[in-house]
């Protein structure tokens, strides 16, 4: 299978491209804005198991989001071989949006692998903090994941295989039966 290895010039212009998307969804919307990706490391970041994670976890938001009821305004999703990326325009509060997306980042299985970043009608991002939250933990010890990604305390393969893991554990557990 072929597998596509972004360098990091990439990865920083993907980011700017995302940061102006952003902008021109709140300036069009003027609401607050959800921004998704996915938190896996190494220099592989469109892959089987990126997407699969990705489209779970779209959906998952949507579904939070028809059940909370917030309508969506608008919704994108791209698939890029910097990663996949999706944005969601929705009318709600941006602290209340921000506890939805943290509950399913803390709270649903592949949610450690999910990065749901709400950004104000302002433009700027609701932190964790701001709700008097912790940071999110790594997911191979008890540290700050911050903390862990920079200082390089694991190994990328290591990271790679509990990812793997974590995928498999709920696709197990989630296979449709026919």
């Amino acid at each position: 299978m072929y597998s596509y290895e972004v360098t990091l010039e990439e990865m920083l212009q993907a980011r700017e491209n995302r940061a102006d998307r952003q902008g021109q969804l709140i300036r069009r919307y003027a609401v607050p804005l959800i921004s998704m990706t996915i938190n896996i490391p190494g220099p592989q970041k469109s892959s089987p198991t990126s997407k699969y994670v990705f489209q779970e976890g779209y959906c998952i938001l949507l579904s939070q989001l028809a059940v909370n009821p917030m309508t969506p305004l608008h919704s994108e999703a791209y698939d890029l071989p910097t990663g996949p990326e999706a944005y969601v325009a929705v009318q709600a509060d941006a602290r209340i949006l921000k506890k939805l997306v943290i509950a399913i980042e803390d709270g649903h299985p592949l949610g450690r692998l999910l990065d749901l970043d709400v950004i104000g009608p302002n433009g700027r991002a609701i932190s964790r903090a701001e709700l008097g939250l912790g940071k999110r933990k790594c997911l191979m010890c008890e540290q700050a994941a911050h903390v862990c990604g920079r200082s390089r305390a694991h190994a990328l393969p290591e990271l790679l295989e509990a990812i793997k893991a974590l995928v498999d554990s709920y696709t197990r557990k989630h296979q449709v039966v026919k």
